[in-house]
């Protein structure tokens, strides 16, 4: 069986030079690092390939604004791994893959990516391609968690995962692109959860918040309710679950009680014009008052019943670096994908088409901290 060829649109981005690194280590595949910079993806390309005499990683220069070059550079690829802040280009990298028939994968968190990927589903069923979604760590992992847990219980009533973003923004490169993505997907935010049996979004009162004791050095921390796609199919999955949900947790003061209290009401007075100035208030204050400890962390804490005694379980994952911790998600994902073992025809999230033991497993091999605690 030949190896199969990826193209990494970001490839030499923050999340894409981790993934593809993962993807070397850890498989067999060939690379393909694409993105507008043709010096960056060369650069990253050589020291990705080091004194390889056959070497696996190839640069090319591509712009995903442009719909004939990207049909050209996926001639001769199996998949095509978005992980650059394209969102604003799914239409043309999800149609153009379509066209040369090639799968399709992405770690991009937005709105309006899935409402453009949902109107390809049907096209992509009967082309037999493999469309796999937010991939990553959130979206991507909650799901998961909850799918590991839940094998663990006879009858599982609660599955709430929260999270933790602390990173020293300073030290990585913050893209005006990356920034500009952000502000827009906040003002699409869904905030219901999984309460008492059914889906609920906020009220006058506003979105729901819960407190969750992350451990140290995070210890007990307020989330907010953020709805996630894979977090609604778990009801279906889990026809005994009351009340689950994705809480995510603050940024710092500054981010949740200026920037955050300002950007709603600014980007509804002036939605084009207010989101440059918003964007570069965020990064600004991202850089200037996130303190240390700095980490990534998730945490799922599940209840229920397993033969006939109550049981209760929370399942950690952590790692010091975001980006990492975006990327690991990706790799034990696609590893499964390149293995054959998830590539079927359709429209998926990662969390729901992955097997949950198997990337949990992964993910341990790739330097994510796990920690599982049990109460009866």
């Amino acid at each position: 069986m030949s190896r199969k060829r990826l193209l990494i649109l970001g490839g030499y981005g923050n999340t894409g030079r981790l993934l593809a690194e993962l993807l070397l280590k850890y498989s067999d595949a060939r690379l393909i690092l694409a993105g507008r910079s043709l010096e960056k993806a060369e650069a990253v390309a050589l020291a990705l390939n080091g004194k390889d005499k056959n070497p696996r990683v190839t640069p090319l220069r591509l712009d995903a604004a442009d719909p004939f070059t990207l049909r050209q550079a996926f001639k001769g690829v199996d998949m095509v791994v978005v992980a650059s802040s394209t969102a604003r280009y799914t239409e043309n990298i999800a149609s153009e893959a379509l066209k040369v028939g090639i799968d399709y994968f992405d770690v991009v968190f937005s709105n309006n990516k899935s409402l453009i990927l949902k109107k390809f589903e049907e096209r992509i069923k009967k082309t037999g391609l493999c469309f796999i979604t937010d991939g990553g760590f959130h979206p991507g992992l909650p799901g998961v968690m909850v799918r590991h847990l839940g094998a663990e219980f006879d009858h599982m009533h609660t599955a709430r995962v929260g999270s933790v973003i602390q990173i020293d923004w300073k030290s990585f490169d913050l893209s005006e692109t990356t920034a500009i993505e952000m502000v827009e997907e906040f003002r699409s935010i869904d905030m219901k959860s999984f309460r008492n049996g059914r889906w609920v979004k906020p009220g006058l009162k506003g979105p729901e918040y819960i407190r969750m004791d992350f451990g140290a050095p995070f210890y007990r921390r307020s989330c907010v309710s953020m709805y996630l796609e894979e977090m609604g199919k778990l009801p279906t999955i889990f026809p005994d679950l009351v009340d689950t949900g994705f809480y995510v947790g603050s940024f710092n003061w500054f981010v949740d009680y200026v920037v955050m209290m300002l950007l709603f009401p600014i980007l509804w007075l002036f939605p084009k014009l207010g989101v440059k100035p918003m964007s570069r208030l965020m990064v600004w204050g991202l850089n200037t008052f996130t303190k240390p400890p700095f980490g990534t962390l998730l945490r799922c804490e599940a209840s229920g019943v397993k033969s006939d005694h109550p049981l209760s379980l929370a399942l950690t994952l952590s790692h010091p670096d975001g980006y990492y911790f975006t990327a690991a998600p990706a790799a034990a994902c696609l590893l499964q994908y390149l293995d054959g073992s998830i590539r079927k025809p359709g429209l998926h999230t990662q969390a729901i088409l992955t097997k949950p033991h198997r990337l949990i497993k992964d993910l341990k091999k790739m330097g994510i901290e796990i920690k599982l605690e049990t109460s009866h």
